[in-house]
């Protein structure tokens, strides 16, 4: 089985990914991938850098599902999560294999802000504004190679994680019971 994950920024995801590493499930990010490919390019690893990078790593394979198709390639499980999609041809691709889900994860903008603080991940941005800057932007598609919102709107299972880690596993094992029968 095949579990993506699509999202705001700071919405959860890596906690949706957690609890279904808690089920056994291997998990693979579209960053990480970028960043492997920044490393290689002697590119810095900043949010910028790497939606750059992604874009043009599509444009040379010709394949603009080219991320989804490495993270199913890449992997040692027959259940893998595909945390961090942002288009819909990353969806597109996943979903050429039968037993692949899409969940999407979103939160209110301020406590997804208030989340991006606590985690101090390299390359997030620092104020409010900025955040807000970035989010509209990607959740609108104005930032090429960013459909967030196009991305939730295909998604099979949406989740909105604005309550406590509890009800967010909650609703990962209902999603898991529907998926499983």
């Amino acid at each position: 089985m095949i579990i993506g994950l699509t999202g705001t920024i700071a919405s959860g995801k890596s906690s949706v990914a957690d609890i279904l590493k808690e089920e056994g499930f291997e998990h693979h990010t579209y960053p990480d991938i970028l960043r492997q490919e920044a490393k290689k390019r002697n590119i810095e690893s900043t949010r910028e850098n790497l939606q750059k990078l992604g874009n043009k790593f599509k444009e040379e394979s010709n394949n603009m599902g080219i991320l989804s198709r490495l993270i199913i390639e890449n992997s040692k499980s027959k259940n893998i999560i595909a945390d961090g999609i942002r288009t819909v041809d990353e969806i597109n691709e996943l979903r050429k294999h039968p037993d692949s889900y899409v969940i999407g994860i979103d939160a209110l903008q301020k406590l997804r802000y208030n989340r991006l603080k606590s985690r101090k991940r390299a390359g997030d941005p620092i104020t409010f504004d900025q955040f807000k800057k970035i989010d509209n932007h990607e959740n609108k598609g104005i930032t090429a190679g960013q459909e967030i919102n196009n991305c939730l709107k295909q998604s099979d299972f949406l989740i909105t994680n604005n309550s406590s880690l509890e009800e967010l596993k909650k609703e990962i094992k209902n999603i898991l019971e529907k998926i499983n029968g």
